[in-house]
């Protein structure tokens, strides 16, 4: 009865189960306990460069300074949003300083008319002040307008961070305009004015605040998460392939250890492979689920080096270490898909550094988000796709070594060993 008990695989499969509890809570549990949306860029831009707007622009880098500020404000730059520098922007919009002090003049001149023609009424009007009462009355006739800010947010990045900067920023807008409002209000109510339902609305509304969305997440992409979902295809796409082709390669090599001909047929089959599963998934995602694909040719590209980097990767794995550590491959998925979902900006340094800078899955991601979401072109394409090409090479080249290094580790230094 105590037999398994006392047995070392009984313990192994034990510490193996606390090593999957482990990393599933560090995963599951550890990424989501940590994400903290703060410091996510976002440009501050002033068209105005008037007193007002300058004031204003110099409140709000004070205001959102510190380290656990939400938003961090940057400098804009030529396509900083094609280019996802930044995840929205803040827009003084020209104008704006001229706009505030024409209401404020605006406002004077109100006072000043309605105090002066209640004396008139009441003949106790200097003759000095009439030319006062008509030049108040000219002022408040000239058009003022709400001083203008725009938001901009960058909805294409990430969903969930467009989604809150859609709620922050123009609750920041709002703000300013409601001090001003109650500013003007105060004066109002001392000097004990009224005004017509227009002019009230203006001093309710002293700033306007417009909301514009660049490289907008399309209706039919999974409400943005269509990125990550994709590169879980081609994730599984490459690992079931990978696995097949590698068995049936190593059934037919003559020897335990692969040579380059067999390496070279591995990469043959594995490439034909990922451009028919790109083919393959194009049809099912968007001819059968109707997600909506911009540039098909692009989209069929992008995945096919996706898959096959996956397939160069797994298979280079399945080369060096064999069928036993295919699993681990599992828990590399695992763990990216954990913190892929998240920006970047909003993980803990740990899984920011520990995990999401290096896996080539985030990479695939970048590329198929900008050929969904970015049409103008991103730089960002080319230095992800130059990265996985990368990874591609040096998996490639891994696996050409694979034979030779093994061939010397199992049989030429231990033949060695016994003639000496």
């Amino acid at each position: 009865m105590f037999d398994v008990i006392r047995s070392k695989r009984y313990w192994l499969a034990l510490l193996l189960v606390g090593a999957i509890i482990g990393i599933v809570s560090f995963a599951l549990i550890g990424i989501r306990n940590s994400v903290k949306v703060k410091q996510i860029p976002v440009a501050l831009v002033n068209e105005d460069k008037g007193t007002l707007s300058n004031k204003i622009e110099s409140k709000l880098r004070k205001k959102f300074n510190g380290k656990d500020s939400k938003i961090k404000w940057v400098s804009p730059q030529k396509d900083g949003f094609n280019d996802q520098k930044y995840y929205g922007a803040f827009i003084i919009r020209s104008g704006f300083s001229k706009e505030l002090q024409q209401q404020n003049e605006s406002l004077k001149a109100q006072i000043i008319s309605q105090k002066l023609t209640t004396l008139q009424k009441k003949e106790e009007l200097p003759d000095s002040a009439k030319s006062q009462l008509l030049q108040a009355k000219f002022v408040t006739q000239k058009p003022v307008h709400p001083a203008q800010i725009k938001i901009s947010i960058n909805q294409g990045m990430n969903a969930q961070v467009s989604q809150l900067l859609s709620q922050a920023l123009p609750q920041i807008a709002n703000a300013l305009s409601s001090r001003i409002s109650a500013q003007q209000q105060s004066v109002l109510s001392k000097n004990k004015i009224n005004l017509s339902a227009k002019s009230w609305d203006l001093v309710s509304t002293p700033i306007s605040v417009s909301t514009h969305e660049s490289n907008k997440i399309e209706k039919n992409t999974v409400n943005g998460t269509a990125p990550m979902l994709l590169v879980a295809l081609a994730w599984f796409s490459a690992l079931i392939p990978s696995l097949i082709l590698w068995r049936e390669h190593t059934k037919r090599s003559a020897s335990k250890f692969l040579n380059a001909t067999t390496i070279t047929s591995q990469l043959i089959t594995g490439l034909v492979a990922s451009i028919l599963s790109a083919t393959v998934a194009f049809l099912f995602v968007n001819v059968c689920f109707n997600l909506t694909i911009p540039n098909p040719i692009n989209f069929i590209g992008l995945m096919s080096i996706s898959i096959f980097v996956f397939y160069l990767i797994i298979t280079c794995v399945l080369d060096w270490l064999g069928f036993a550590f295919y699993p681990l491959l599992l828990v590399v998925w695992f763990l990216a898909s954990s913190v892929m979902s998240y920006a970047p900006e909003a993980l803990d340094p740990l899984y920011r550094k520990g995990i999401y800078s290096w896996v080539p899955m985030r990479f695939s991601m970048q590329t198929l988000t900008n050929t969904l979401y970015f049409h103008n072109g991103s730089s960002t394409t080319m230095s992800s796709l130059l990265v996985l090409l990368i990874i591609g090479f040096v998996a490639a080249i891994l696996m050409y070594s694979s034979g030779y290094l093994k061939h010397y580790l199992f049989t030429v230094s231990p033949h060695r060993k016994i003639n000496n």
